[in-house]
């Protein structure tokens, strides 16, 4: 009877123990999870939004409810400072856009201009494409300069997959890895009947 109590007692007590186990796995797992889905969008934003000077090439694509269009786009970034060369079916052929958040120039042709480049990417494209806002959503990331960011969905890696700001419904796909630095390979974007698609072929990131 005394050897029937103690082998239910170890019994009891190796049960007491796989359950304890299990709970403080299934804890430690879960919190893993959590703090993997809660921090690695923080972590991402933080790495890609310290590179301010990159080069990108690809191809614009725009549309609205009357017209459409696309562009070779070639991207140089410099803190502030841009410098977008466009061509291809323009128009007058090509443009290139250079300046900063508030005055940017253009020249199309034999023409130049000088307005914001709310205003200059207006006349060019069709669109009111926040040019500033576009450094940035060009990089996966929200603007730091419009209103917050909606709808955040994110990927197992912590990327964006589609946010909504300023009214613009965004989405970004094709990630890849330059200089350890995960940046989209396609961004699109629409506000009611207005929309653009940028699909880039390369990108070219200072080394660390």
């Amino acid at each position: 009877m005394r050897a029937l109590f103690t082998l239910r007692a170890l019994f009891s007590l190796r049960a007491l123990c796989l359950i304890a186990a299990c709970f403080m796995a299934g804890c430690s797992s879960q919190s893993m999870i959590q703090s993997s889905s809660t921090g690695s969008w923080q972590d991402h934003k933080l790495q890609v939004g310290q590179f301010d000077q990159w080069q990108l090439q690809g191809k614009l694509g725009f549309k609205n409810a009357s017209q459409g269009g696309s562009a070779n786009l070639k991207w140089l970034q410099n803190q502030q400072y841009y410098k977008l060369y466009l061509s291809g079916p323009l128009g007058a052929g090509s443009a290139v856009i250079e300046g900063d958040e508030t005055l940017a120039k253009m020249r199309q042709g034999s023409q130049t201009f000088s307005d914001s480049p709310e205003f200059l990417a207006l006349k060019l494209t069709g669109l009111a494409i926040p040019v500033d806002a576009l450094s940035w959503w060009a990089r996966g990331l929200p603007s730091p300069s419009k209103t917050a960011i909606s709808n955040l969905i994110t990927g197992p890696t912590g990327t964006a997959a589609s946010f909504e700001q300023a009214g613009w419904q965004l989405s970004f796909s094709r990630y890849s890895q330059n200089q350890g630095i995960a940046l989209p390979g396609k961004i699109t974007g629409q506000l009611g009947d207005q929309s653009f698609k940028l699909v880039i072929s390369g990108w070219s990131v200072p080394d660390n």
